[in-house]
C-alpha cells in the first residue's frame, strides 16, 4: 500500500519530553545535531533519523498516551519482539529502548534507503525474497517471541460483524449484506483452523519497507506482529494486489492446501468487513485519514473475496 493511503499526524522531535531526548543523547554518546523527520505511515508518533555530534546515526520513534492511547502498547510489543529476534539483514536492529510508563521510545539502526517501487521487477523480487527468507526463519516461531495470536484478531472481526449497527452494515456492498451469514461462516471456518505455526510481521506494507542502496530490503515496524498461519506474511504482502490474480499466485507460492486457500479467503472476509464497518467511526485527531484507509482496504479485500469465491477458493 502506498504512502498516499496513509497519513498520521506525526509528533515533532522537539515535542518529545526532555527525558526521552536525554535518553537518546545518552545512547548516542553526544548531543543530537541533525534531525530528519520521516513522514508516512499511520502512526502519530515521533519518527526521525538522527545524527549526533560524534557522527553516530540512529532512527527514533517515540510516543506517549496523550499523543495516542493505543500506540505505546504497540511500541512495547515491538521492543519485546526485537529483543527476541536475532540479527538479520532484512531487519533493523534494536539499539535501545525507553519506557517510563507513559512515553515509550525505540532507538533503531537508521536505514539509509528508499521505499520500494512496485513497478520495478528488481524491487518486487528483492522484497518478496526477503519476506520468504524471514517466513522460513520464523516458522515455527523462535523461542522467546510474544505469544499474541491471530486468533484474537479473527475473534475480534467476528464479534464486531455480529454486533454491527445498521450504519456499519450499510457500509458493506449490497452483495456482502445479502450474503453476510455465509461470509461469516467463512470467517468462523478460518478461526476453527487457526494455528500459531509461524511468527508473522503482519504489517508488510510499502511504507514499512526500506531498500538500502545496496538493494537489501529491510522490514520495519513490528507493532502488529503475532503468531499466525504460515501463509500470514505472504498474504499481508499480497494485499496490495488482492483484487487481482497476482494475489492468488502469491499465496499459492506457499503451497497451500485447499483448506488453507479457504482460510485465506475467510481471513480476507473478516478483514474486509472489519475495515468497512470501522470506517464509519470518527478517527482520533492524530489519525484523521484512518477511516479512508480502512474503507479502501475493506473495499479491496471484499472485491478480492468475491473474486476468490467465483474461483471456488472457499
Amino acid at each position: 500500500m502506498g504512502e498516499d493511503r496513509l497519513a498520521g499526524v506525526r509528533t515533532p522531535y522537539d515535542q518529545m519530553p526532555q527525558a526521552v531526548k536525554d535518553f537518546v543523547e545518552a545512547e548516542l554518546g553526544s548531543p543530537v545535531v541533525q534531525v530528519t523527520p520521516r513522514t508516512g505511515g499511520m502512526s502519530p508518533a515521533v519518527a526521525c533519523s538522527l545524527r549526533s555530534a560524534r557522527g553516530r546515526t540512529a532512527f527514533v520513534k517515540a510516543v506517549g498516551t496523550e499523543v495516542h492511547p493505543d500506540t505505546p502498547s504497540h511500541f512495547r510489543h515491538e521492543i519485546a519482539v526485537l529483543q527476541a529476534l536475532p540479527a538479520a539483514p532484512y531487519r533493523a536492529g534494536l539499539l535501545a529502548a525507553y519506557d517510563d510508563g507513559d512515553w515509550v521510545g525505540v532507538l533503531l539502526e537508521d536505514i539509509d534507503g528508499r521505499h520500494p517501487d512496485w513497478s520495478s521487477a528488481a524491487d518486487w523480487d528483492a522484497v518478496f525474497a526477503a519476506i520468504r527468507l524471514q517466513a522460513a526463519e520464523l516458522t515455527p516461531p523462535l523461542p522467546g517471541l510474544p505469544t499474541v495470536s491471530n486468533r484474537d484478531g479473527i475473534e475480534k472481526y467476528l464479534h464486531y460483524a455480529t454486533e454491527a449497527t445498521e450504519l456499519e452494515v450499510a457500509s458493506l456492498p449490497v452483495w456482502a449484506r445479502r450474503d453476510l451469514d455465509s461470509l461469516l461462516g467463512l470467517v468462523r471456518n478460518c478461526l476453527d483452523h487457526q494455528r500459531d505455526e509461524a511468527f508473522c510481521h503482519w504489517d508488510i506494507r510499502h511504507d514499512n519497507i526500506l531498500l538500502g542502496y545496496d538493494g537489501q530490503p529491510v522490514l520495519l515496524d513490528w507493532g502488529m506482529s503475532r503468531r499466525a498461519q504460515r501463509w500470514g506474511d505472504t498474504m499481508c504482502f499480497g494485499l496490495e494486489w488482492v483484487e487481482s490474480a497476482l494475489f492468488d499466485e502469491l499465496v499459492a507460492s506457499v503451497d497451500l492446501s485447499p483448506q488453507e486457500q479457504s482460510d485465506v479467503t475467510g481471513f480476507l472476509v473478516g478483514l474486509g468487513l472489519y475495515g468497512l464497518m470501522m470506517s464509519t467511526q470518527p478517527p482520533h485527531p492524530s489519525l484523521p485519514h484512518l477511516p479512508a484507509f480502512r474503507r479502501d482496504l475493506g473495499q479491496r479485500c471484499l472485491a478480492g473475496v468475491r473474486r476468490r469465491i467465483d474461483l471456488g477458493l472457499t
